[in-house]
């Protein structure tokens, strides 16, 4: 590899502005941020109405039409999918601190669905109950087995034809900007800065690196070869995954709850079942 020649902007977090408003805040410390990611985590799982559903979850496709359900997104406390069920293993909060319980279906804000799901367990589904299933920066917080696992249950889940489409952070993209000093680095410091969840970030490149390794929880990057592995294994078709952009894939409903803050750093995937 050779020697990185990016300059990037900014300083270290000590002599920003605004470091102030974080105080102890140490970047070179993963371990010892972890807990303050996971109140910022509870601080974002609210809503303003929470409603336990007495008919329980949906047990199979047609238990998911009868509530015009067609897909699950995971990692999302309020999916922007009309016709999805939103899933996370972080329990949704509504007024008064009243707390999601896994195994219950919940109404969210009068328009969307919510279950408390763990990827590392079983899912609560019969075979072929969707149509899709979408997952953005999930599979890279757990492990290779616990992510192989997943993405069997999803593929059982999926009705014949249906698709899964997965997003993650594309090691490669990083890895390249680190050798060749393109630019990606600084950009990709200057995004993160901008979601206000800590100081701005040292400006080595090393560090911009290591942090998808050490920081948010994250157990495994993947590239494209990679994500085919684990998908390969899982049962998908090699011939049946394919390399996406951002908000382009075969459904386009599915595509669009791509987010556009994190087109910087992302592989798009999608699988047919």
């Amino acid at each position: 590899m050779t020697e990185p020649t990016e300059r990037l902007p900014g300083a270290e977090p000590s002599t920003e502005p605004g470091t102030e408003r974080f105080p102890g805040w140490d970047w070179d410390d993963p371990d010892g941020l972890a807990t303050r990611l996971d109140d910022f985590s509870a601080d974002v799982a609210t809503c303003d109405t929470l409603e336990a559903h007495p008919g329980g979850l949906p047990r199979d496709h047609a238990g998911f039409r009868e509530l015009g359900l067609t897909g699950i997104e995971f990692a999302a406390f309020r999916t922007a999918h009309p016709e999805g069920l939103g899933t996370d293993l972080t329990a949704l909060r509504g007024p008064g601190g009243a707390a999601a319980e896994p195994g219950t279906l919940y109404r969210v804000d009068g328009d969307r669905w919510f279950t408390r799901l763990d990827v590392s367990e079983p899912l609560p589904f019969a075979d072929a109950s969707v149509d899709w299933v979408y997952a953005e920066h999930l599979i890279e917080h757990v492990t290779m087995p616990v992510a192989v696992g997943w993405l069997r249950e999803v593929r059982r889940v999926l009705r014949p034809g249906g698709v899964l489409r997965l997003t993650t952070p594309d090691l490669a993209r990083y890895l390249v900007g680190y050798a060749t000093g393109d630019g990606f680095l600084g950009k990709h410091r200057r995004r993160l800065t901008t979601l206000g969840f800590g100081p701005p970030m040292p400006a080595r490149p090393a560090f911009l690196v290591n942090q998808i390794f050490r920081y948010y929880g994250h157990q495994w990057i993947y590239d494209l070869d990679e994500l085919r592995h684990v998908l390969t294994r899982a049962g998908f078709a090699p011939e049946r995954i394919r390399h996406c952009a951002y908000r382009q894939g075969v459904r386009p409903d599915v595509a669009d709850l791509d987010t556009a803050f994190r087109t910087d750093e992302t592989l798009y995937v999608e699988a047919d079942r």
